[in-house]
């Protein structure tokens, strides 16, 4: 292995169990590249995301090895979320935008993917010490 790839994989590691790095990481990049604080933001969030889904995860495959795979617990939560969402919207406005629910279940989906993450972390600390 090249020393280029053990540097990128003990980076993707570490982003892996701690994403909340990946925020100001993102966002330092995007404000660089771009000089725009809200869009530099908007892609922080969005970097963020992705890895605390592939934080979420591994969390639950390490904690719960037996267990279905929790890609089939994302894919159920976004189906979901989409499908709540474009009800809500349909009631409320009569018509749908797709692009307004896609938007608003990504940006849920950081908030909850944001606390299942530190509820995994907690449980995966405490599995691990054997308190319970």
């Amino acid at each position: 292995m090249t020393m280029l790839a053990n540097v990128w994989s003990y980076f993707w590691g570490t982003l892996t169990v701690v994403p909340y790095l990946g925020f100001p990481l993102a966002y330092l990049l995007a404000y660089g590249w771009k000089r725009d604080k809200r869009l530099a933001g908007r892609w922080a969030v969005n970097i963020t995301n992705f890895l605390l889904i592939r934080s979420v995860v591994a969390a639950y495959g390490i904690i719960w090895p037996e267990a279905l795979s929790a890609w089939w617990w994302v894919i159920g939560f976004f189906l979901v979320t989409i499908a709540l969402l474009s009800w809500v919207q349909v009631k409320l406005r009569g018509r749908l935008s797709l692009k307004k629910v896609g938007f608003s279940a990504w940006r849920l989906s950081f908030l909850c993917f944001g606390i299942v993450y530190i509820v995994l972390f907690t449980t995966g600390i405490v599995k691990t010490m054997g308190v319970v």
